[in-house]
């Protein structure tokens, strides 16, 4: 009986140009139907992954045979592809947590980002009058882009959602797909970077980008007592 991490392995063998993790569960529900429950890919693709500083600390018993690029694409790692392995925590930094600790955070942060994503295509006429929705999660040959619209000039926008602060590779990126439309569009496409905030270097480096945006949002809750119902 093959192990999740072997399983993961096969797949990542069998797409040697990257995979995301909608593409490697549907290859191991394929595979392996009922084998092991959902959580359990989601750990190890968190407590495998090499360039995952936070895994050495949580899941310091797990292989670390994963790469995960910028643009979200899984792959085995390979150190003269990828870079030396400069993550790794010291063992006076490992501190061990629970697998099943380690599923919820994990999951909770996909489900919020999800979430906001949601709301976020729901809502785009808020971020800029005219704005309509045209494609999520498309892939083209440099990555995968979190949302397409359209203004109300009819110029493709392209929109990469960052969950909490926005860091300095969203810039190389955001970049790497205006670059890839404009060439296959023929026209230039506007960009905007959507995050809670931004550093300086980011707002700085974003002026050297044409028609690139940034937007930050900010998620408020609302609390209403309940109580039994029909009391």
């Amino acid at each position: 009986m093959s192990t999740m991490a072997q399983a993961i392995r096969a797949v990542l063998q069998d797409t040697p140009t990257g995979a995301t993790r909608k593409q490697i569960r549907e290859y191991i529900d394929a595979r392996f139907p009922g084998q092991w429950k959902p959580g359990t890919l989601t750990a190890h693709l968190y407590g495998c992954q090499v360039n995952n500083t936070t895994a050495y600390r949580h899941h310091p018993s797990a292989e670390k045979f994963l790469f995960k690029a910028d643009n979200d694409l899984f792959y085995i790692y390979d150190e003269n592809t990828h870079g030396k392995n400069i993550w790794r925590l010291s063992d006076a930094d490992a501190e061990v947590i629970d697998e099943e600790d380690i599923e919820q955070r994990v999951e909770a942060s996909i489900t919020y980002e999800r979430d906001v994503e949601e709301h976020l295509i729901r809502n785009l006429g808020a971020i800029e009058k005219g704005l309509t929705f045209t494609a999520r999660q498309e892939r083209i040959e440099v990555g995968i882009v979190d949302i397409l619209a359209q203004d109300s000039g009819g110029r493709r926008v392209v929109i990469e959602l960052k969950v909490g602060e926005a860091k300095d590779a969203v810039i190389g990126q955001i970049a790497r797909y205006l670059g890839w439309y404009a060439r296959t569009d023929n026209q230039r496409p506007r960009g905007m970077v959507i995050a809670s905030d931004f550093p300086d270097s980011i707002r700085y480096a974003a002026e050297a980008i044409p028609d690139l945006s940034l937007v930050s949002y900010r998620v408020q809750f609302s609390f209403n007592k309940v109580g039994v119902e029909g009391t």
